[in-house]
């Protein structure tokens, strides 16, 4: 067996912590302070030329590519005739085509790269999204973005840089400054106009990292006029629009706007301004680490706490299959990664560029436009194929790195044996599906046992029979316990004759069925809690905590309303105003009736409970307006989770779907996660949240579990979850690539079905006492079953290859490294 390198890890740990802080505002009692009136000194206005290459959103990747690589050509030229000239320039995805498809000029890139007039910024593949991403998305982006540009052009990155991101979460601090950079230019997410545009960006854990808030935005001095007079008013009124925000004698004007040409006619006219003997201030080109250090000889300045959020609202429910495919597509590609490891130490082969490519793709889609859902048609069509590709290349990898991993296990035994394989850092009990055939007759009963023998539970979802009634293609779940860290344990499942396991698809057996044939109310339980449900709308009447015997819900939940919602991609019941910078604070509150319709005025004859050995559900299927609405809740037994699966077919234009749980809590604390931590946010405020939110009031909660749904909010103690929009781009200028006649229409999911997972984690205690970040991610990685051949290995039958001693420590990634080594964060 390959042992190079169980006994010494090269290890990374970024330790984040698991905090609450509601952030976004001076301390109480803490004055703003004001900048400082000019002095006599000659003042400089330091000219930041640079583009905001969009990635895709108008125009696809390749389209902005064809357009765009020109830009950097135009940059060459102007700093090749100029010799004040300097530019900034960002995105691998921008960079990394050029100096492909132009090596004739990465000798002169790299010329003006070494010389500093072509400064390198940003240090990601794309300029991203930083709040519906997951942790390890933020992590990657910095990965891949600093390791190309210090590998390729020997340049380490360290201004970040992200002008347009439409918020920004309270870790990136942290972030930041553990990837190496030591400052952050932005645009949006400042609670008011009161702040100063230099600050101090405090994280939740402490971390500080110089911010430089763009008030005016990133094209303050981009677009001027080409005659002398009109130059001369437009920088003198540029330059005034700054006095409000800025300190000491020089300020930062940047110029530049989306996929934007650099200007010729500035050199020139600068030089012309700065030739007046009455000039008020000097024009001087300039990049972002100029005034970094000038800023940083001017003393301390104001400290900023907490998340930049929120800007436009409607983004984290529009176009929401894109957000899901990126949820489904972290947790692919991070169990590829320690699927790797572990065949890597096995002796078997990975392929680390084939992962990285996986990667990019996923990355790339997470640019802040295309992550928030607000592309047109052609682009959202041109990132699904991409999603495709990359979750293609991720399956098959997991399912040969898995194989690889079976073949070293000793799986004999009676019956076909199935591994079950946990990829996240602690043990756990948790639900598994698996897909079993049979071609010998007579295979009526089913029996799974544990790695020590013991008989465990079954049931059958799903099941093709052949004609003398014989199982032949079966779906089936059981409960797997203790399945160990980043491991795995071997069950064996063997058929034979007799009456057979519960099987769901006839609801035969003894356990039960109660349909709304028969009455109006069901119920379903397990060991956790006790569900009832009217049978003929969908909605969940009681949920009761049988441990510490409380009600859980202050009504009936699950309720989906459709609410009229005329706004764009970006706006909720509104349309996109461009330049707002500032957190929006327009309280969002349960769904008005007057506009509103709910699931459960509508009924199907469809309801009905099943009860089994492994899970008891609820399911019903009924009309909802001129759509469709379905759902279906599963309890299992051994996991603390209540499961919906809601199903819902659109119809209808502008409009939005929340569902809604009504909790019994009063003045409850809402906390949501974010990436790598936690904060306390507001009520009656819709936010991004990564896996869950938590209503408690310190003796208990609710926790609300998602997967790829980031929309969430808590009014009136209710639990809400925005689950899709149908939305359009509506109002926007015809710039940065959109032209008149290019559509957004399918963005309004006319004639769409929806499928949407979500759960309900009520429990004892605090959010931290109840390990809700455990709950979370068990509920977006599930247990993966492998089915394998008979026959002996070197590893036991239950095994795992990592042991965290402390509950509060969350392993987000484990991965191969270089030299042989493997990296944990």
């Amino acid at each position: 067996m390959h042992l190079r390198w169980l006994a010494i890890f090269s290890v990374f740990f970024w330790i984040f912590t698991i905090s609450v802080n509601a952030g976004g505002s001076p301390e109480a009692g803490e004055a703003v302070p004001r900048p400082s009136p000019q002095g006599q000194e000659k003042q400089t206005f330091l000219f930041i030329p640079h583009t905001h290459w969009e990635g895709a959103v108008f125009k696809t990747r390749e389209e902005y590519l064809e357009t765009g690589l020109t830009i950097i050509l135009k940059v060459l030229h102007l700093l090749d005739i100029y010799p004040e000239y300097r530019f900034a320039l960002d995105q691998v995805a921008f960079v990394k085509p050029f100096l492909e498809r132009y090596p004739e000029q990465e000798a002169r890139f790299r010329k003006f790269v070494a010389e500093g007039r072509l400064q390198i910024v940003g240090g990601s593949n794309i300029m991203h999204d930083n709040n519906m991403p997951g942790p390890e998305s933020l992590v990657h982006q910095y990965l891949y973005g600093k390791n190309y540009f210090r590998e390729k052009l020997g340049v380490d990155v360290t201004v970040g840089w992200e002008l347009d991101a439409f918020g920004h979460n309270a870790q990136m601090p942290q972030i930041l400054k553990q990837s190496g950079f030591k400052s952050y230019w932005f645009y949006r997410g400042v609670p008011s106009l009161e702040w100063p545009s230099e600050i101090l960006w405090e994280g939740i854990d402490g971390s500080r990292i110089p911010a430089f808030w763009l008030p005016h935005g990133y094209g303050l001095v981009y677009h001027s006029p080409q005659n002398f007079a009109g130059f001369d008013r437009f920088f003198r009124s540029r330059f005034n629009m700054l006095n409000p925000f800025s300190r000491g004698t020089t300020r930062p004007g940047l110029a530049g706007a989306d996929v934007s040409l650099p200007e010729e006619h500035v050199p020139r006219l600068a030089r012309e301004f700065n030739a007046q003997k009455d000039a008020p201030f000097q024009i001087r080109f300039g990049v972002p680490t100029d005034f970094e250090a000038i800023a940083a000889e001017q003393g301390e300045r104001p400290v900023l706490k907490g998340e930049l959020n929120p800007i436009f609202q409607g983004i984290y429910s529009s176009r929401i299959e894109v957000k899901q495919r990126i949820r489904e597509l972290e947790r692919l590609l991070t169990t590829w990664e320690k699927l790797d490891v572990l065949a890597d130490w096995l002796g078997f082969p990975t392929d680390h560029e084939l992962l990285v490519r996986a990667w990019e793709r996923l990355l790339f889609n997470q640019t802040h436009d295309l992550a928030s859902g607000v592309m047109v048609d052609k682009v959202y069509d041109d990132a699904i194929r991409t999603y495709h590709f990359s979750k293609l290349l991720a399956d098959e990898k997991i399912q040969t790195q898995s194989a690889a991993l079976a073949s070293k296990i000793d799986t004999r035994g009676e019956g076909i044996p199935i591994v079950v394989f946990n990829s996240l850092g602690w043990p756990r009990t948790d639900v598994v599906q698996a897909a079993v055939g049979f071609v010998e007759s007579g295979v009526n009963d089913l029996v799974l046992r544990d790695p020590e023998g013991n008989t465990v539970p079954v049931q059958i979802e799903r099941a093709d029979h052949n004609e003398d009634g014989g199982l032949r293609d079966v779906r089936i779940a059981f409960v797997a316990r203790d399945v160990p860290a980043v491991g795995y344990a071997v069950y064996h499942l063997t058929p034979g004759e007799g009456s057979g396991p519960a099987e769901k698809a006839t609801g035969g057996g003894p356990w039960g069925v109660t349909t709304a044939a028969q009455q109006d109310f069901g119920t379903i339980e397990n060991e956790f809690y006790r569900a009832k449900f009217h049978l003929w709308t969908g909605e969940i009447t009681s949920l009761v905590d049988k441990l510490q015997n409380w009600e859980v819900l202050g009504g009936p939940g699950n309720i989906v309303a459709r609410e009229k919602d005329g706004g764009d991609f970006w706006e909720l019941y509104g349309n996109l105003h461009g330049a707002r910078n500032i957190q929006m604070v327009k309280k969002q509150l349960l769904p008005p009736p007057e506009r509103t319709e709910f699931s459960n005025n509508w009924v199907g004859g469809s309801g009905r409970t099943d009860r089994g050995p492994v899970f008891s559900e609820y399911s019903v299927t009924h009309p909802f307006g001129d759509g469709r609405f379905a759902t279906r809740v599963r309890l299992y037994n051994g996991v603390p989770r209540v499961e919906f699966h809601t199903t819902l077919f659109n119809t209808e234009p502008f409009v939005r779907y929340r569902v809604l749980f009504p909790t019994s809590i009063r003045n409850g604390k809402n906390v949501q996660e974010i990436s790598f931590g936690s904060l306390e946010r507001p009520t009656e405020q819709e936010y991004p949240a990564q896996n869950w939110i938590d209503y408690g009031d310190g003796k208990k909660g609710v926790a609300l579990l998602n997967r790829g749904l980031p929309g969430n909010n808590v009014a009136d103690n209710t639990l809400l979850l925005s689950l899709m929009r149908s939305a359009r781009i509506n109002a926007y200028a015809f710039q940065g690539g959109y032209e008149q006649g290019v559509s957004s229409d399918s963005g309004l999911s006319v004639g769409k079905e929806f499928k949407f997972q979500y759960a309900l984690y009520p429990h004892s205690g605090d959010w931290r006492k109840a390990g809700v970040y455990r709950a979370g991610l068990e509920f977006n990685h599930p247990l993966i079953a492998h089915k394998a051949g008979h026959h002996a290995g070197v590893l036991p039958k239950r095994w795992g290859m990592i042991e965290i001693s402390h509950p509060n420590v969350v392993l987000t990634a484990f991965k191969p490294g270089r030299d042989e080594s493997a990296v944990l964060r």
